[in-house]
């Protein structure tokens, strides 16, 4: 059996067991969902009705189905890329048209992207729920229209720099290729924080007075508490660390002023700065760089290797359009990829619960476990998610998760202070 007869056999095995694998998640999440529809978590039972909790029971319930269905159709258009021969026919039409020079090259890695982004973005505002936007999964993949433009701009910049890196010919492209995605990672990250949201300073009295003193007392270095212009942040949790350096603002939502009281305005606000510790700063990049070092690596090893696009149903002669061959390996990676997703999330998972182990320190955690379940009563926070599932699908944990791993990390002397809150 020839090599590219082994790779091929083996890319078109990982993409039918992703399909699979995509139809078992939803199923399990199905079923969680129905079989918790018809009673409110005991931790919600005060915040949401019956009638509350099965609405956004089959809201969330429409929003997976759809990003099952968004997942299958980013297959299905692998699929058609490399075995339908899209990309030898729009490489072809580009080339025939523009040549076969470096902005060739960069046009067609950005045209296929924008395809998909394309696809991912109608599947998105499909899933979103009008009413309540209760969605999960939206709240997480909707945020500053400035910092999705802002993360355009830089994806640009990087298929860009990489493809002039690889123009160079030397035989270390690839490591200066990493280098500069990974500052220009790293910038785009920064530059997202600085710039994703309008806010205005909090107004004067009581409540500015004393999450100043907070701030101070715990030793958080900022401009201050604003407030911001949307109601929806990135975090998806009405709270978020804005800014670097001593530039910092930690910016919350109106509703979550509204809705919450001092001490759990304050919970909120030390869990934010947790994560803020643990989502900048080198050990919080050391992952990416890692595993982007890895793929430029494999990149220039299999740009190399003729039954890399031979498996891949693509014609010989297209070594040499180092467009088409980013492409090509990133769509491997998508789906050679997908079942190490998990492994991905734990790591993200892993920062956030020490982030929570830190703000629990700062604050009274029944405050935070209250805190968290008012914020999140509207916004299906009360839906039973299946954990498999989940683990997939988000880098988050959902609200009832968080719950229990705050108070697994709070002091065990103050365990079950409240009768409302859920068993340790």
């Amino acid at each position: 059996m020839s090599e590219a007869l082994i790779f091929e056999s083996l890319f078109l095995i990982f993409l039918f067991a992703n399909i699979a694998l995509g139809f078992y998640l939803y199923s399990r999440e199905a079923k969680s969902i129905k079989e918790h529809r018809n009673k409110v978590p005991h931790v919600f039972s005060v915040l949401v009705s019956l009638d509350a909790h099965k609405a956004a029971s089959d809201a969330r319930l429409h929003a997976d189905k759809v990003n099952e269905i968004r997942h299958l159709s980013n297959l299905v258009l692998v699929l058609l890329l490399t075995f339908g021969g899209g990309i030898t026919w729009f490489s072809t039409l580009l080339t025939n048209q523009l040549g076969n020079g470096l902005f060739t090259q960069i046009l067609f890695a950005l045209c296929v992207a924008l395809a998909f982004f394309v696809i991912n973005g109608l599947f998105f505002a499909i899933a979103k729920n009008p009413e309540k936007n209760s969605s999960y999964l939206i709240l997480r993949n909707f945020g500053s229209s400035r910092s999705e433009v802002s993360n355009f701009f830089f994806f640009v910049l990087i298929v860009s720099a990489v493809l002039t890196c690889w123009s160079i010919g030397a035989s270390y492209w690839w490591i200066l290729a990493w280098a500069v995605s990974a500052i220009l990672v790293i910038g785009a990250s920064m530059t997202s924080r600085s710039i994703a949201y309008t806010a205005h300073p909090l107004r004067d009295g009581e409540l500015k007075s004393r999450l100043d003193k907070f701030l101070e007392r715990v030793g958080f270095e900022s401009k201050g508490v604003y407030v911001a212009d949307s109601d929806r942040l990135g975090s998806g949790r009405g709270g978020f660390i804005s800014g670097i350096g001593t530039n910092k603002k930690v910016v919350v939502t109106e509703s979550l002023i509204e809705r919450l009281n001092p001490s759990e305005i304050e919970a909120m606000i030390a869990n934010e700065i947790g994560q803020y510790k643990y989502q900048t700063g080198f050990r919080a990049y050391l992952p990416y760089l890692i595993l982007s070092f890895i793929f430029f690596g494999l990149l220039s090893y299999f740009s190399a290797k003729p039954w890399f696009f031979q498996g891949l149903g693509i014609s010989s002669g297209f070594d040499a359009n180092h467009g088409v061959v980013l492409v090509l390996f990133s769509l491997t990676a998508y789906v050679f990829l997908f079942p190490l997703i998990p492994l991905r999330n734990a790591l993200l998972w892993k920062a956030e619960e020490n982030a929570e182990r830190s703000s629990v320190k700062l604050v009274d955690w029944n405050a935070m476990i209250s805190g968290i379940t008012k914020f999140a009563s509207d916004k299906a926070g009360s839906v039973t998610l299946d954990p498999l599932y989940l683990v997939f699908n988000s880098t988050r944990a959902d609200s009832m998760h968080r719950i229990m791993d705050i108070q697994h990390l709070a002091p065990r002397h103050t365990r079950q202070r409240d009768s409302w809150l859920p068993n340790a």
